[in-house]
């Protein structure tokens, strides 16, 4: 029978797969040989896009399904490679189905479990070796006698990847006399992305690129590449995206996110290290960075456990040129990448923020900001996590000298002594006691915390110390202070038990007793406040003077409770004026909160220029802080008129007064927003104090 013509053998493909195919035409179909099958097989894919479209726009079902109609049709029949090309358009509709689609691990699993019941059938793998073989075929050409060499036999579905699906299978022929044929692993592009000029050519680079005695054993070296396929030896062991996915399914708690994400961070760094060749990387040398870093372009070793990176190079699917870029691996690739700027040297320090930012939190942040559930955490680890992912590359590793050229051991170094640092904190201990004494205890550990932090500065041996002292000094003031307070305040007081005066005719009197409940309380809520807010916080690094006040009055935030509590207990002659020291202090937090929020609000407005990590407007502060300022200051207000009636002798039920401060203080002001939301609240605050820092560091190197 005649040969179809390419457009001839397409055309009927397609009338096959759409049920509209004579049975004549479709024998002549089966009857084709190997070369019309691939050119036409080629050509149909090529279109395949559109013939989704075209298909779906008719009112008629989706075309998926009309591809396994046709695949079910097509088994009915005598075995022909027609039923494999089928089933390739099958697997090829499937799988760019998912790439279309927003990532669903479930779907994505039974995509996989789908292509896999397919590659069983023998006439698929026939299909795969007819379609995806070169082009034009030198017998002698490194290409052919990879191709030559795979036994199609062999051969199973792996998996997916973003451009294309991947096989496992073996060599045809054995190397050694013991008669081992060593398993490849061969990637095959989807049609149409080998279509694309800029896929078409890397992949075919690729080998040449990566598969050189220079590059580093750390790298899966390919053997050989085309236009449309690469073969390189199979790297047994699970991706770091599996890793993960099995990682997250036994719940981590937050303290093992963190032993998680130091491990991983050392890992890839001393990986991309090697790459870069021991050595800065090289803004010159694209092959000194990996460019599509991704959990699933790494593989942990079967072995030794060890990173293996595959898939270098830029992913042109995510370079702007194709409607799915923010879909699927694409949130871990820098965004100068997909815009074709290969040139930045912390690109790959860009992805290695976003996967350790996805093992915090259980998901890669989409939006290309830092999640409140890191700031919340920690600042100290939001910090460090932030500088790595801002869009623009000067934008990021703020925090490093400016004349050092960027190197990966560096960076794996400073992220080692941060997460160290962080696991020093409280309330990422996995001790049953330490978590909930951090956060339900007034003085929450923080000063053993804090030590332990300034012992690690020391040792780094930089200037950071001086800081993390003078934050300790007043964790320890704030500390003292609630002790002192709460000695003072007690039924038993502490100078009567050293003196043996038990004198419990003071705590008789009602105004006696009054005045150190409620001093007690403020003395709980002020040191809950300062500890769990401010004590990790400072503003020092950014100038003006509206940095200055607010940094006077968060360190005076340690001490705020110690002047009411010494004027309303000390003398019984002032008993009575607790009202007016209680609204005195709630005056005073109110005016912390209104100028913190002041600097804050300006710095993130001002840092939303520069930043692109900076939260859009309305939700910059958690749990409603911007209200914080003005509801204390109702507070004190109603203190005033409540302490002015008293005066005046309007008001008489003083216990009832008591009991309404008591509850507002320990229930509202302590258990609701310092307790419950105070994390939260610090993490807003740090997130834009930082902003502020990193203006100031690029002030200064601007100016000099």
């Amino acid at each position: 029978m005649a040969q179809l013509s390419v457009r001839s053998y397409a055309r009927a493909l397609l009338e096959e797969i759409e049920g509209r195919s004579p049975e004549r035409q479709t024998r002549r179909l089966m009857e084709q040989d190997e070369a019309t099958a691939q050119k036409g097989t080629e050509a149909f894919l090529n279109d395949i896009l559109d013939h989704i479209s075209n298909y779906e726009m008719e009112h008629r079902a989706d075309f998926m399904t009309a591809c396994d109609d046709a695949r079910l049709r097509s088994a009915s029949r005598p075995a022909s490679l027609l039923h494999g090309v089928i089933s390739l358009v099958c697997v090829t509709v499937k799988l760019l189905d998912r790439r279309f689609k927003s990532p669903d691990l479930t779907a994505q699993q039974e995509t996989d479990e789908y292509c896999a019941e397919l590659f069983a059938d023998p006439w698929l793998k026939e299909a795969i070796r007819v379609v995806y073989r070169p082009a034009n075929r030198v017998a002698e050409s490194a290409e052919s006698r990879t191709w030559d060499d795979i036994d199609f036999r062999t051969t199973e579905y792996h998996k997916a990847g973003t451009t294309s699906f991947i096989l496992k299978g073996r060599r045809s022929q054995a190397v050694n006399e013991a008669g081992a044929r060593p398993l490849l692993a061969l990637k095959c592009v989807l049609f149409p992305w080998n279509k694309l000029a800029a896929i078409a050519r890397a992949t075919d680079a690729y080998a040449a690129t990566y598969g050189t005695d220079e590059i580093t054993s750390v790298v899966v070296k390919p053997i050989s590449s085309s236009d449309r396929w690469v073969v390189m030896p199979f790297q047994e062991g699970e991706t770091l995206g599996e890793h993960l996915s099995s990682f997250e399914e036994g719940g981590p708690t937050m303290a093992a996110r963190l032993r998680k994400a130091q491990q991983v961070a050392a890992k890839l760094t001393a990986a991309l290290h090697r790459l870069a060749g021991g050595a800065p990387v090289d803004p010159k040398d694209p092959r000194s960075q990996h460019l599509d870093l991704s959990p699933n372009n790494v593989i942990l070793d079967k072995e030794t456990a060890e990173v293996r990176l595959i898939d270098l190079g830029i992913n042109h699917l995510y370079s702007r040129q194709v409607g799915i870029a923010e879909h699927d691996d694409s949130v871990y690739i820098a965004p100068e990448i997909k815009n074709r700027r290969p040139e930045s040297v912390t690109a790959d320090a860009y992805s290695l923020g976003i996967i350790l930012m996805e093992i915090l939190t259980g998901s890669p942040p989409r939006d290309g900001r830092t999640p409140d559930e890191i700031w919340t955490t920690s600042p100290i680890l939001g910090r460090v996590l932030e500088d790595l992912i801002d869009e623009r590359p000067e934008r990021r590793l703020l925090l490093r000298p400016d004349t050092e050229q960027f190197a990966f051991d560096a960076l794996g170094e400073h992220l080692d002594f941060y997460f160290a640092l962080v696991q020093q904190e409280s309330e990422v201990q996995e001790s049953d006691f330490a978590r909930p004494f951090a956060k339900y205890a007034p003085t929450s550990r923080e000063v053993a915390t804090q030590f332990k932090q300034m012992v690690s500065w020391r040792k780094l041996g930089d200037g950071r110390p001086r800081r993390e002292e003078y934050l300790l000094l007043f964790s320890v003031i704030a500390t003292a202070s609630w002790w002192f307070i709460a000695a003072k305040t007690a039924l038993l007081k502490l100078d009567d038990v050293v003196t043996g005066e038990v004198k419990m005719e003071e705590f008789v009197a009602d105004a006696g007793l009054a005045a150190n409940i409620i001093a007690f309380c403020q003395g709980l809520v002020a040191a809950k406040y300062y500890q769990t807010i401010f004590a990790r916080l400072s503003v020092r690094a950014i100038p003006g003077r509206l940095a200055t006040a607010t940094e006077l009055l968060m360190r005076s935030m340690a001490v705020v409770a110690v002047p009411t509590t010494i004027l309303s207990t000390f003398w019984e002659e002032l008993y009575w004026i607790w009202p007016w020291t209680s609204a005195a202090g709630a005056l005073a937090v109110t005016a912390c909160n209104g100028i913190t929020l002041r600097l804050a609000t300006r710095t993130i407005r001002a840092s939303r220029k520069e930043f692109s990590t900076i939260p859009e407007r309305g939700k910059v502060f958690a749990r409603g802080y911007e209200q914080w300022w003005w509801t204390m200051l109702v507070y004190a207000i109603l203190i005033i008129i409540l302490a002015t009636g008293v005066a005046a002798g309007l008001l008489h039920d003083i216990w009832a007064y008591v009991f309404i401060a008591v509850v507002v203080s320990v229930g509202v002001h302590y258990v609701s927003k310092c307790v419950g939301a105070g994390p939260a609240v610090r993490g807003s605050l740090a997130r834009a104090f930082f902003a502020g820092e990193r203006m100031a560091i690029l002030s200064r190197r601007a100016a000099g």
